[in-house]
């Protein structure tokens, strides 16, 4: 199974293609970053098959080593390279080529090189959390409320964000998971997830 992890696009999605199916949809983009998201498929759409996210980062991003449990992603990478860690394997993916990530897989990634890295990122079933809440963050991002790196400022958004997502750190981090539930469920019943809904996820 690893060697089929990263390889040729089955999807063969071009950038043409992209371009159209991002016509008069919202594009979410952390200034601080260098990120810019847009969802061309949700999970409305496909009756929750999935949802296709169409993402550019600027190069020296990081993503942090993580893994869910409830979806896969299938990343299609249509110009520059990402390079990262998929379970045990160091990998490298080119402009062409599209890496798996199977669900409870530790994965990272590095927006290597000098240019603008340009893919589609196929989430598989669809998962609202994690569609609503990458948007929010987006948003968030411009109002000064992350870090540099992206990471949410105050912990509790920070833990709401992560596991309403779907995403849970890995490494020594994963020792955190408890009390990223506990901060989470907290945040709730004090309406902090409402509160960021209502000022930072605007789908259209």
């Amino acid at each position: 199974m690893l060697n089929l992890v990263v390889g040729a696009m089955a999807m063969n999605w071009t950038t043409e293609q992209i371009a159209q199916m991002r016509t008069g949809r919202p594009t979410y983009r952390d200034t601080v970053q260098g990120t810019a998201l847009t969802w061309v498929r949700t999970g409305e759409e496909t009756d929750g098959e999935y949802s296709l996210l169409y993402a550019e980062y600027a190069p020296g991003i990081k993503v942090f080593p993580h893994y869910h449990t409830l979806y896969s992603e299938t990343l299609h990478m249509l110009e520059g390279t990402l390079t990262g860690r998929i379970g045990d394997r160091d990998v490298q993916v080119e402009a062409g080529e599209e890496a798996l990530v199977p669900p409870h897989t530790v994965h990272q990634w590095l927006s290597a090189g000098e240019q603008t890295l340009r893919f589609v990122l196929e989430v598989r079933p669809a998962h609202r959390g994690f569609e609503k809440w990458l948007v929010a963050l987006q948003n968030m991002a411009n109002d000064g409320l992350t870090h540099p790196d992206g990471r949410p400022k105050k912990l509790s958004h920070g833990a709401l964000i992560l596991v309403e997502s779907d995403i849970h750190p890995a490494g020594r981090a994963r020792l955190m998971a408890p009390l990223l539930q506990v901060l989470a469920a907290r945040a709730r019943r004090k309406g902090i997830d409402r509160q960021l809904e209502e000022r930072y996820y605007r789908p259209s």
